[in-house]
């Protein structure tokens, strides 16, 4: 393997410039299709797959900033997409679940993304999307550790 000779040569820089690259192509897409922005997608996605899920999970979950979840999270309920419930057991904790037109919208856009995945993985050869996503997972676990780390070390 080579050794990157500059920033766009690190692994995280072409990582990080394909993430961008189909985000500004989710963001265009969903807003044109469905009035829905980007991060207000993966707030709906999240809590379609963790029904009764917290803002700041949900923001622990992407590894994202609180204040565009909240601001999601507002705009997706304003429009009747999502409801917010006080959690029973703790009163302090704001429970969030998708409304029947939330699901119906949510479910449209699962469509749609998953015919842009099956575009972008038709574009490499035989075999080499498998290895990619076992690869991708590897990756995630290597840096979350490393994040950890220096959790720990920071401490």
């Amino acid at each position: 393997m080579q050794k990157p000779a500059s920033f766009p040569d690190l692994l995280s820089a072409r990582i990080l410039r394909l993430s961008n690259t189909l985000a500004l192509y989710s963001a265009r897409h969903y807003r044109q299709l469905f009035g829905v922005s980007l991060p207000e997608w993966r707030v709906m996605s999240i809590v379609a797959t963790r029904d009764g899920i917290t803002a700041r999970d949900i923001s622990r979950t992407l590894a994202t900033d609180k204040a565009w979840v909240g601001l999601s999270v507002k705009s997706l309920a304003r429009r009747g997409y999502l409801t917010r419930v006080p959690d029973k057991r703790d009163s302090r904790r704001v429970l969030l679940h998708l409304t029947p037109q939330g699901k119906e919208l949510h479910d449209a856009i699962l469509a749609v993304a998953r015919k842009r995945q099956r575009r972008l993985l038709a574009a490499l050869p035989d075999g080499v999307a498998e290895a990619l996503i076992t690869g991708l997972d590897r990756l995630q676990a290597e840096a979350d550790q490393m994040l950890k780390e220096l959790d720990i070390s920071e401490s």
